[in-house]
Order: structure tokens, then C-alpha cells, then sequence
């Protein structure tokens, strides 16, 4: 899943996408300023600031596009 998520951060250009945990939670990565990569979590920071969360890398089931608005 480390591997996933750093080919998806380094994509040019980058696209979005949305982290899926185990728990149903859905994370959506804007830009690559969102994350920060760990070796066994991440840590997520909110579109906005002032509110983040780590996400442990085994609880992550799914990344998923994010479709552009049109």
C-alpha cells in the first residue's frame, strides 16, 4: 500500500483520490500536501488545516480516483 501511495503522490500531473479504511472512513487527498508518508502510517492533514489524523497503512483497504468536477 506504501508503494500505491507514493506512485499516486508522485504523479505528474497529480490527480486526486480518496483513501478507504477499514472502518468505512474516506480521506480525499486534494493535493500531495495532504499527506505525509510513515513507514507504517500516514499522517492526513484536512483540506483547511487545523484538523489531521494518522492512519495506520494496514487499515487502509482501498484508493480510489476522484472523479474533476465538471
Amino acid at each position: 500500500m506504501l508503494e500505491d501511495l507514493k506512485e499516486l503522490l508522485e504523479k505528474v500531473p497529480f490527480e486526486p483520490f480518496r483513501i478507504v479504511t477499514t472502518s468505512g472512513d474516506k480521506y480525499e487527498v486534494a493535493t500531495a500536501h495532504n499527506l505525509a508518508l510513515m513507514e507504517n502510517r500516514i499522517f492526513y492533514a484536512f483540506p483547511g488545516g487545523g484538523t489531521w489524523v494518522f492512519i495506520r497503512l494496514n487499515q487502509i483497504t482501498a484508493l480510489e480516483s476522484v472523479e474533476k468536477a465538471a
